[in-house]
């Protein structure tokens, strides 16, 4: 369940970059090259979010549970 919270928010927060960075890149080109980019963009972040979040998760989630689960069982 944590890396779907973990993922959801990286989504979020990379969707929002990639909109103010194709209206940036908007005032650069025409239209139709921004939406292109814009399209890269959200599905780059969709695809990207995804390893970034089993990474976070295994590396900074589960790895806390264990060590936390060592401890109790040792008392």
């Amino acid at each position: 369940m944590a890396v779907i919270i973990v993922y959801v928010a990286l989504v979020a927060v990379g969707e929002v970059l990639a909109f103010f960075l194709a209206q940036a890149f908007d005032t650069l080109v025409p239209a139709a090259w921004s939406m292109i980019f814009y399209m890269a963009l959200f599905f780059g972040v969709i695809w990207g979010a995804w390893p970034i979040a089993v990474a976070i998760t295994e590396k900074w989630l589960v790895r806390s549970e264990n060590t936390a689960g060592r401890q109790a069982s040792r008392g």
